[in-house]
């Protein structure tokens, strides 16, 4: 035998070791898919009969299986959905998939692709689609199992594209180095008209010394058309630039809410530890000082501190509004503002949906018929919930579910499955807003430029035009230390 022979050998032998191998993670992904899916049945049927409403019986399943498998609870979620599809409407790729003829990917292309037909259409076409899939990829499964589907009920496309076009959304999640991804489903002529935009956009509003590239161009101009500009800005820097004019008479970005919450020393340039955007994640410590130089702040002292003499005077004199605060049902600005920086998302375990999206859930139930007796609106008792943990939450309180949500100090919340599986939650804004470990300052300028019209340490002044907050958490001690660092880099300016 050849070398060249016996490589050809070694090589057929390495792709039939990976046929057998992806054929058993196939028969794995879909005896975990079933099994999701037993237990989302078995579930909803255990909170139907204790009263849950019909549309969200059984939800909390995903968030179980999250604790217990480390896993997001989106991703339970679409491995639940497609199990219950394909036992419902695509036996044959039920079985199929079993088998290990096709893998994840290819199922789920099968189930996307016949979601919205009628019971006879499906059933006359699903076992052919589901042989297809056995030898071609995802994306020639759904090419060719669109136009198996049109021909044979070109009169129901309208209802279907109709349906798949009421599923269009737009979201956004982090990526890497403080970039996000933006993920959306649109109707095709909308996003073909949004896509030439773009490309108008590059082609015509920027000349060709720009230091972009096109697809640069193109994702800042979907930026222009959210942030009210509705073009591009040439970055040639160039006098005679045949855009120059133009630009000059460009509307100034709209602003929007963009929450921050970042610690006081990084702040004044004295460190470079991260900061915590709403939605986003941590981001650099540049970054957030740019963001400051164009903030409205909101200014509150760690609780975990003794404030200094004026602030406790401050609070004695305004007990009794304090108290009237605490019996409302519904907290007051302030204290929501600080639960929502605390938290920064929400509080259930693998939720990532920002703490300003959410609902603010009394730990101990407020009693609408009395108060006084207990379940308090404070800082202590509330907690950042969105809204499907929030329904858990209280099915839990209503003995219409098996879990148990339980507070301990520091905020930490622990949650308990019906199955004895725990996970406890931190409060995400706590360790930007309060670091415990140094970050030497290697990217600060010193104390970021004041707007015109204030001081970026007097909220009162530094509040502007603009709608972005920024929340700044520090305590007396780290805002004296600030001021000092402040006074005496404006002094040794001064002297240069």
């Amino acid at each position: 035998m050849t070398e060249t022979a016996a490589e050809l050998f070694a090589a057929r032998a390495v792709i039939e070791e990976l046929r057998v191998v992806h054929s058993e993670i196939a028969v794995l992904e879909a005896k975990q898919m079933a099994l999701m899916t037993a237990l989302y049945t078995l579930r909803r049927e255990e909170q139907l009969d204790l009263g849950v409403a019909y549309l969200h019986a059984g939800e909390d399943a995903a968030t179980e299986i999250g604790i217990a498998l480390k896993m997001s609870q989106r991703s339970a979620d679409l491995l639940i959905n497609l199990g219950l599809d394909l036992n419902n409407r695509c036996p044959a790729t039920l079985e199929a998939f079993a088998a290990g003829r096709i893998d994840l990917a290819q199922a789920r292309a099968i189930s996307q692709t016949l979601a919205n037909v009628p019971d006879s259409v499906r059933a006359e076409l699903e076992p052919k689609v589901a042989g297809y899939a056995e030898d071609h990829d995802p994306a020639r499964i759904k090419r060719t199992a669109r136009r198996w589907l049109l021909e044979a009920d070109p009169e129901g496309q309208a209802v279907r594209r109709k349906a798949a076009e009421a599923d269009r959304y737009v979201s956004i999640s982090a990526a890497d180095d403080g970039t996000a991804v933006v993920d959306a489903v649109l109707p095709a002529a909308g996003g073909q008209t949004l896509y030439e935009r773009l490309r108008e956009m590059a082609s015509t509003q920027v000349c060709g010394s720009d230091p972009r590239t096109t697809t640069q161009c193109r994702a800042d101009a979907l930026v222009a058309l959210a942030d009210g500009t509705g073009r591009l800005t040439c970055q040639c820097g160039r006098p005679d630039c045949p855009h120059a004019e133009i630009d000059a008479t460009t509307p100034a970005p709209r602003k929007v809410l963009v929450q921050v919450g970042v610690s006081a020393e990084t702040l004044a340039g004295l460190r470079d530890n991260p900061a915590l955007l709403a939605g986003f994640g941590a981001i650099d410590a540049d970054l957030a000082r740019q963001l400051a130089r164009h903030a409205r702040f909101d200014i509150i002292t760690d609780p975990t501190e003794t404030p200094a003499a004026p602030v406790r005077a401050v609070k004695a004199t305004s007990e009794t509004t304090s108290t009237a605060t605490e019996l409302r049902y519904r907290p007051g600005i302030r204290v929501a503002a600080r639960v929502r920086a605390l938290d920064g998302t929400c509080r259930a375990p693998g939720c990532q949906i920002p703490a300003a999206a959410t609902d603010l859930d009394h730990q101990d139930r407020f009693d609408h018929t009395n108060p006084i007796s207990g379940g308090h609106t404070t800082e202590d008792n509330l907690g950042a919930r969105c809204r499907r943990h929030h329904r858990l939450k209280t099915h839990s309180d209503n003995h219409r579910n098996q879990w148990q949500v339980i507070h301990h100090p520091g905020r930490e919340v622990e949650w308990v499955t019906p199955t004895g599986e725990s996970a406890t939650t931190t409060p995400e804004g706590v360790p930007f807003l309060f670091p415990t470990v140094f970050v030497p300052p290697v990217t600060a300028d010193g104390v970021p430029e004041a707007e015109p019209n204030g001081s970026i340490w007097d909220p009162g002044i530094a509040e502007s035009e603009m709608t972005e907050l920024l929340h700044v958490y520090y305590s007396p001690a780290q805002r004296r230390e600030a001021f000092r660092a402040a006074r005496h880099a404006r002094q040794a300016q001064h002297n240069m």
